[in-house]
Parts: structure tokens; C-alpha cells; sequence
């Protein structure tokens, strides 16, 4: 007999769990989502990573449609501008693919050594990625290198509303069935497993599982379970998100613009038709009239302003509560400077099976333990990236220049912290965390946190000079290379628009 799976709420979230889920289970399960156009969605995140092209690919969704129908550019990069208060700008860029003495697979650091011992060049000199993102180069090629077709990993940025509504049709042809209703209350049996869920019009809908993604309103592991919630706000400090929107340049880019700010940083994602912005502060700096006067007077002319929204960084202690996982927003939220709110989202559903499900419903309750400590720590991990960001030299506000001192860090953190005063980075310092050196090293370079010193002695010990100048030879041989068969991003959109797509250009 078919188990019933039930999604409860819409969006990105809820659409690519139900397309996930009617992928996982087959013939075993009928997949349903709730949602109302009443309530909407956040639609606020635009950006995203490297997983997002993985899913869609596992769901069998074309990248040029999906391009097309979502207004969608690519991303190989972001650019962290004036997070020192100097002016200057950093990538921390996706890995490139062709080339083949990857500064990021070399456990000597030889790139990152280079830049440190060239005082004439930056770290983004010796990253394959960075220069093709600085160049506008998107990350198609016109003919295939050593048998791959694409120059760097890559992901997209989208219009979030429209993405929700093209998943949608893609579900329901895939006989995901969608209800359009607000959940009023919710049946439970003696071990508080969700048997019914009751809608404002009395429609009841029958469930063996249920997936939360009901956004911030967090219906069922926060308000039906009140599962204890572990707060993020004493490392990352930013609560208030003020979306705007600016028109399109021509010249269209392939990454998204991280720039500081006083009380925190404003993105600006470029989508084909517009660019998608939003200040992200800290509210007990600034308000939110004040934090409005600063945009406008960054960009220097008049914007309309969204809605602002609310946010505490933090997560539910467990997911998987009962037959119920919370995906999404409605597990917890960080914050969007790296777009980790649909890479948490993949990540979830990629930890969970069929199997795992079916051996819940039938009794088999081991596996969600597991399954919950996996995605704390997956979420732990994030925010001291995350945080690691803001550790910057600004000292011209109290939230920046206080920031390293007031907010509290993990013992992993602190662990990390502690080791690099003495020691470079190593890959042993990131053991099965989803941001690893390259991350790290981007990060730490761009905000000049790390001590220079110590690479400096790494570098002396194992004489790499011959090999940082065939390394840097090679780089710019690769560029030129790259360059010479790539297409700028305005040269992709055309191309994908007018269904040469598959026909004129060689990708994936």
C-alpha cells in the first residue's frame, strides 16, 4: 500500500522537496503540497551554489529552461567589496576545471605562497575562476578542453518567485498533487505522529510523513512540536533584511556583489532583467530609516524599498521530529552572505533515502538520530564560515570594530582560530566540513587576517619557488586559453534565449 507523503508549504523549498520526494519514493509513495497564494513566499534569496545545477540535474530538469523560465544568469563567484574599509575587493570564486595545478587540490598552498611572496599581485592572480569572473566571462565554452566543456563550477542566480512557480509545473505534470489551502490543525496520534492535517476549509488530508517548509512561519517543528530552538544571534549578528531593486546594466555579470556597509553588507544578484539587492544590518546599530539613507546615499540616487524582514540566526536543536522534517527556513536560518539557505536545503535532502523513510513509518526509528546530528553539524560548520567573514581590520563603526571581540565562537572555531596564530591553514584543520581550505583561504586572504609570516616559513622549508612560477606560468596560459573559446554572459544568455543552447554551445 502507497504511503502518503505530504510537503506543507510552497516556494523553492517546498517544490524541490516534492520533486525530490516523488523522485525517492516512486510507486511506494503519493507526494501532496499544500500551499496558498494568500500566504506567498519570502522571495527573497536569489542566489545559490554549486549543488543547485547537481539537483536539477538528478531531477532531470533542463538548464536552459530552467534558465529561461527564471530569469536566471550564472554565478561563479562572489565579489566581497570593501570589507577591510579599504576600498578594495576580493572573490571567493567557484573552482575552476581546467586547470590542472588547481591551487585548491595542492596541499602545499602554492598559489596562496606565490601571492604572499609577489607583492605585485593579489591572490585572485593565481585563480583560474576569479580572473574569468572579473573578465564577465561566463563559465560556457564553445569547444570542449580535455573532454569537459564548461570553464569553472558553476551555479545560478534567479528570480526566487518565479523559480517556485516553474517547480510547481514541473510537479504537478510529475503528478505531485498541490492543494491550494491554509493547515488549520493537525491530528496526532498516542506517539505524536501526524496521522491528519486539516485544513481552514475542512479539507483533511491523510499523511504517513510530512515535510515543514513552511518558511519563517515554522508551523510544525516550532509551533505544533516547540522543539528547542539553538540561537546563532551571538555570532551572527545581522537581524534586518531590506530588499531593492536596481535596473539591469549592459554589461551583465557573472557573480554577485557582497559590499560592506556601516551595520553590515548589501547584495546585488544579476539577474537578466534586473539586479535583485537587499541590506542585511544589524538593527540595534542603526534603524531601519537610517539603514534606508545609507543605501541611498551609497548608490546616489533614489530606490524603492520591499518590505523589510526579520530574522534571528539559529536552528531547531532536531529536524526530524517525529514523522516530520523541517527543510529550509522552516529548520533555521543563518543569514544569505553565501547563499548556504538552498545549499542547506540540498544538503538535507540529500541525507535522507526511501529507505530511511520507509523503515520510519514502519517503526524503524534509529536513523532520524543520526540524521539530525548530521544537519547540526552541517549547519555549526556553516555559521563559523560565516562568521569567520566579518573578522575583518574595519574599525570605522562599534559593529565592525567590536564584532571579533563580542561575538561568542565555537570550540572548533576557537580550535582554528588558535592554531593559525602559530600555523598556516592546512586541510586538516577542515575534516569533513562542507567549506574546506580553498574556502577558508579566500576568505582569510581577502580580509588580510592570516599572519603572513608563518606561510612565508612554509615556503622557505619545502623551496617551492620553481613550482609557484610554473604555477603562475601555467595559470596564465590556461586563462589565455579559456578566454580565447569562452563567452561572455551576456554572449551566453543570447545564445541560451535563441535555443542554441544545446546546438552552439558544448557545456556540461
Amino acid at each position: 500500500m502507497r504511503k502518503e507523503i505530504v510537503i506543507v508549504g510552497g516556494g523553492t523549498a517546498g517544490w524541490l522537496v516534492a520533486l525530490s520526494m516523488e523522485k525517492l519514493m516512486g510507486y511506494d509513495a503519493n507526494v501532496t503540497l499544500i500551499e496558498s497564494e494568500d500566504i506567498g513566499i519570502i522571495g527573497a534569496g536569489e542566489g545559490s551554489t554549486p549543488n543547485l545545477p547537481g539537483i536539477l540535474n538528478w531531477l532531470g530538469i533542463d538548464f536552459s529552461e530552467f534558465f529561461i523560465k527564471t530569469n536566471a544568469t550564472h554565478k561563479i563567484a562572489i565579489s566581497f567589496e570593501n570589507w577591510n574599509g579599504d576600498g578594495k575587493k576580493y572573490y571567493h570564486p567557484f573552482t575552476a576545471l581546467h586547470n590542472e595545478f588547481d591551487w585548491c587540490k595542492s596541499n602545499l598552498g602554492i598559489p596562496y605562497i606565490g601571492y604572499l611572496k609577489n607583492k605585485n599581485l593579489e591572490l585572485d592572480d593565481f585563480i583560474l575562476s576569479s580572473k574569468l569572473a572579473e573578465e564577465n566571462i561566463s563559465p560556457l565554452v564553445n569547444t570542449p578542453i580535455n573532454g569537459k566543456d564548461t570553464s569553472s563550477h558553476f551555479s545560478f542566480h534567479f528570480d526566487a518567485r518565479l523559480v517556485g512557480e516553474y517547480l510547481r509545473k514541473i510537479g504537478i505534470k510529475r503528478k505531485v498533487k498541490r492543494i491550494e489551502g491554509i493547515v488549520k490543525e493537525f491530528t496526532l496520534d498516542e506517539n505524536n505522529q501526524i496521522k491528519k492535517i486539516i485544513l481552514k476549509d475542512k479539507t483533511i488530508i491523510k499523511c504517513d510523513f510530512v515535510c515543514d517548509c513552511t518558511g519563517f512561519n515554522r508551523l510544525i517543528v516550532g509551533k505544533l512540536f516547540n522543539t528547542e530552538w539553538k540561537s546563532y544571534e551571538d555570532k551572527l549578528k545581522v537581524n534586518t533584511a531590506i530588499p531593492y531593486f536596481l535596473p539591469q546594466s549592459e554589461t551583465i555579470k557573472p557573480y554577485t556583489r557582497a559590499i560592506a556597509m556601516k551595520y553590515g553588507w548589501t547584495w546585488q544578484i544579476p539577474l537578466q532583467n534586473r539586479w535583485g539587492c537587499g541590506y542585511n544590518f544589524d538593527n540595534s546599530y542603526c534603524t531601519i530609516d537610517e539603514a534606508k539613507e545609507e543605501i541611498i546615499d551609497y548608490l546616489g540616487f533614489e530606490v524603492k524599498f520591499g518590505n523589510p524582514i526579520s530574522f534571528n540566526a539559529g536552528r531547531y536543536k532536531n529536524v526530524w521530529v517525529n514523522n516530520c522534517i523541517a527543510f529550509g527556513l522552516s529548520m533555521g536560518f543563518t543569514e544569505p552572505i553565501e547563499a548556504t539557505a538552498i545549499f542547506n536545503i540540498i544538503n538535507q535532502i540529500s541525507c535522507v533515502s526511501k529507505q530511511n523513510i520507509l523503515d520510519y513509518i514502519n517503526g524503524d526509528r534509529i536513523f532520524y538520530k543520526e540524521y539530525n546530528e548530521w544537519i547540526a553539524k552541517i549547519n555549526d560548520d556553516v555559521v563559523d564560515f560565516l562568521q569567520f567573514h566579518y573578522f575583518t581590520k574595519r574599525t570605522d563603526t562599534e559593529f565592525w570594530k567590536s564584532y571579533f571581540e563580542t561575538s561568542s565562537k565555537s570550540i572548533a572555531l576557537i580550535k582554528k582560530l588558535k592554531h593559525w596564530k602559530t600555523n598556516q591553514p592546512n586541510e586538516s584543520d577542515f575534516v569533513n566540513e562542507s567549506f574546506g581550505l580553498a574556502n577558508w583561504l579566500c576568505v582569510g586572504s581577502g580580509i588580510s587576517f592570516f599572519n603572513k609570516k608563518y606561510f612565508v616559513e612554509y615556503y622557505e622549508k619545502f623551496q617551492q619557488k620553481d613550482k609557484i612560477k610554473y604555477h603562475h606560468k601555467t595559470q596564465i596560459e590556461n586563462y589565455k586559453k579559456i578566454k580565447d573559446i569562452s563567452i561572455s554572459e551576456n554572449e551566453a544568455i543570447n545564445l541560451i534565449k535563441k535555443n542554441y543552447y544545446n546546438d552552439k554551445v558544448n557545456t556540461f
